[in-house]
């Protein structure tokens, strides 16, 4: 399983809960059809650097956080050529007109290393 995390503010002028609505269902209406799985999106509330004990409040984080989790590589790659594409021209300058401070991360599902035995 691969999980891709766009990490993001909303610009200033543009009405944030409208546009998070739109954003997050156009995203999820886009990448189904390459196989995306889950998707949902998720509002910065607060954190800590550090560790519990002498840790320090987080500040001057990116807002939200969009996650997706796909079932391989072939279909984000299929999802980012259909992005990069001229069919989706409207929607990637209609979102990121909407967003600043962007990021896209790639985690992959961590399988702990099975060890060889005498099965």
């Amino acid at each position: 399983m691969l999980r891709t995390v766009h990490v993001f503010d909303v610009r200033p002028g543009t009405e944030e809960s409208s546009f998070i609505e739109w954003l997050d269902g156009m995203l999820w209406e886009h990448s189904r059809r390459f196989g995306c799985l889950e998707r949902k999106t998720w509002r910065f509330l607060d954190g800590i650097e550090g560790d519990y004990d002498s840790g320090k409040s987080v500040h001057n984080r990116p807002r939200y956080l969009n996650e997706a989790f796909w079932p391989d590589q072939q279909c984000v790659e299929q999802f980012r050529t259909w992005l990069r594409s001229p069919e989706a021209r409207d929607f990637r300058t209609k979102w990121f007109s909407g967003v600043r401070n962007h990021t896209v991360l790639r985690y992959l599902d961590y399988e702990a290393r099975r060890q060889l035995g005498d099965d």
